[in-house]
C-alpha cells in the first residue's frame, strides 16, 4: 500500500514506469473493488487486488518481464472492462480485445510508433500467411507458418499447433532454433471442424503440408494448448498412425470426474472401464503407444488441475510414455505455454513414428473419417456405427485378430513385424488362417 500511496495525486492513465516498476491506475469513484488481470497473472479474478486513493484512483505497482507484450483487462465491481485510457487493444479468440502493452528490451512501454514494438509484429517474427482449399469441405483455409531455411536434402520435422497459437512470443524462437516447421491453422479449424467431430480435416492439412514443404513424415508433431489442447487430444485418439507425438496444454479433456474411479483401479480395469464410456472418451485405448506430454497450471480457474492429472494417469496405466509437468504458480496464461516450450520440444526430440507396431488397438465412433491404421486397411459392415480393431503379433509369427463391424482387411505385412518369407498363422473369431508367404513384404486380404 506504501508504495501505491505515494502516486496519489496523479491522475489515471494508461500504464507508466515508475521506479518500483509498472503503475497500472484506474479512476472509480464509486465502485467497490477493482483486480487485475492478464497474462502476467493468469487471468486469476482476484488474485491482483487494486487499492483505493483518497482521490477517487484506485492503483497497483507490478514487474514484468521484458521484450513481451501483455494483455490485460481490469474486474471492476465483477465486470471485465478495457482500460480506457490505453487505446492499444490485442485480438482475442472470442472475438472481442483485450487491452495490451508493450515491454522493450529494457522493460519500458513501448508507445506506438517506437522502432522496439516491429519485433511484436507477425512481420518482425518472420510468420508467414498461408491458405489452402479444402477439396472435402470446399472452402479455404487460413493459416500461418514458421519455418528456417532449408539445407539441401533438409526433412524438416513439423509441429502442428492448434488454438491461437499465434499469440506465443516465443514459438518462433524455438521452432528456429530446433529446426522445425510450425504450422498454425486457423482458430476455426480446430473450433467448428475437430472439435465438431470433423476431424477429417487434419489428414487433408496433412496432405497439404506434405505436398507444399519439404518434411520427415515420421516427425509430425501436435500440440494445443486450452480447446487447442483438447483439439490435439482429439487428433491424436483419431489419428494415432500418423503422428509420432503429442502435447497437451491445460485442456479441457472431461476427465476430472473419473480421476478417483480411474485412480484406484488396475490396468485391466480401466481398459473395460474406458470400453464402456462414450466417445469419443472410449477411443482413450487409441493411445497405448503415443507418446503424450501434459502440462498445467496449478492456478488454472478456467480448467482445473484435475483433468491433467486424470488424463495422465490414463496414459500412464495404458503404458504409453507420458510425462505431467505442473506449473503451480500459473494460471490459464500464454505466459506459462511460452515457459513449457522448451520441455515441449525436448519431448518431441525423443520421438519418431513407429510405423510398423506387433500390437494394434483402434476404436471409433464410425467407419467415415477412417479407412486405414498402421499397417491395416479395413471396410466396415455399417459405416455410420462403431468399429474396433485388434492386431497383436507374437514370436511365433502368429497374428491374432479381434473386430467389431468389420467387413474386410486388407493386412500390409512386412519383415519390419514379422519373420519373412515364413509361415503366418492369422486367428480370427472365425478359426486360423496358416499362410505361406515367400516375400518379404506381402498384402493378404482377409474378409468376415
Amino acid at each position: 500500500m506504501d508504495l501505491v500511496k505515494q502516486y496519489e495525486g496523479w491522475w489515471a492513465t494508461k500504464p507508466v514506469r515508475v521506479k518500483e516498476g509498472l503503475l497500472f491506475s484506474y479512476y472509480a469513484p464509486s465502485d467497490k473493488e477493482i483486480f487485475l488481470a492478464g497474462d502476467f497473472n493468469g487471468w486469476k479474478k482476484r488474485y491482483t487486488p487494486l487499492i483505493k486513493g483518497k482521490d477517487d484512483v484506485w492503483r497497483i505497482i507490478v514487474e514484468l518481464k521484458p521484450n513481451r507484450s501483455y494483455d490485460y483487462k481490469y474486474i471492476v465491481d465483477g465486470n471485465w472492462v478495457n482500460d480506457p485510457n490505453n487505446e492499444d487493444l490485442n485480438p482475442d479468440v472470442a472475438g472481442g480485445a483485450n487491452s495490451v502493452i508493450y515491454l522493450g528490451s529494457s522493460g519500458d512501454i513501448l508507445p506506438k510508433g517506437h522502432p522496439e514494438r516491429d519485433k511484436f509484429t507477425l512481420e518482425g517474427r518472420q510468420i508467414y500467411n498461408g491458405s489452402y482449399f479444402s477439396s472435402r469441405y470446399k472452402q479455404r483455409f487460413e493459416f500461418h507458418y514458421i519455418s528456417p531455411q532449408y539445407e539441401e536434402g533438409e526433412k524438416l520435422p513439423v509441429i502442428i499447433c492448434l488454438n491461437n497459437y499465434i499469440k506465443s512470443q516465443e514459438l518462433h524462437i524455438y521452432v528456429r532454433e530446433n529446426r522445425y516447421l510450425a504450422i498454425i491453422p486457423s482458430v476455426y479449424l480446430g473450433g467448428q471442424y475437430i472439435r465438431q467431430g470433423k476431424l477429417d480435416v487434419f489428414p487433408e492439412l496433412l496432405g497439404f503440408i506434405k505436398q507444399s514443404f519439404t518434411i520427415n513424415e515420421d516427425r509430425v508433431y501436435v500440440t494445443g494448448m486450452s480447446y487447442g489442447g483438447l483439439e490435439a487430444l482429439l487428433v491424436s485418439l483419431y489419428y494415432p498412425d500418423l503422428i509420432a507425438a503429442s502435447a497437451v496444454v491445460f485442456g479441457p479433456y472431461r476427465l476430472r470426474f473419473y480421476k478417483e474411479t480411474i485412480e484406484r483401479i488396475t490396468r485391466d480395469e480401466l481398459e473395460q472401464f474406458l470400453d464402456r464410456l462414450p466417445y469419443p472418451h472410449r477411443m482413450l485405448k487409441n493411445l497405448k503407444d503415443l507418446p503424450l506430454y501434459i502440462s498445467h497450471g496449478g492456478g488454472d480457474e478456467a480448467i482445473p488441475f484435475d483433468e491433467a492429472l486424470t488424463l495422465h494417469e490414463i496414459v500412464k496405466k495404458l503404458g504409453a510414455p507420458t510425462e505431467l509437468n505442473s506449473y503451480p504458480e500459473h494460471g490459464h496464461t500464454w505466459y506459462m505455454v511460452d515457459e513449457d516450450l522448451p520441455r515441449v520440444f525436448d519431448w518431441f526430440r525423443r520421438f519418431k513414428r513407429n510405423r510398423f507396431p506387433k500390437s494394434i488397438n483402434y476404436t471409433a465412433p464410425n467407419g467415415f473419417l477412417k479407412n486405414s491404421i498402421f499397417w491395416l486397411d479395413f471396410s466396415p459392415f455399417q459405416i455410420e456405427h462403431p468399429i474396433k480393431i485388434e492386431a497383436n503379433i507374437n514370436e511365433n509369427n502368429r497374428l491374432k485378430l479381434t473386430i467389431e463391424n468389420i467387413k474386410r482387411l486388407k493386412l500390409k505385412l512386412s519383415s519390419k513385424i514379422l519373420k519373412l518369407p515364413g509361415v503366418v498363422y492369422i486367428d480370427t473369431h472365425k478359426g486360423t488362417q496358416q499362410v505361406d508367404i515367400q516375400e518379404e513384404d506381402k498384402e493378404i486380404e482377409v474378409t468376415f
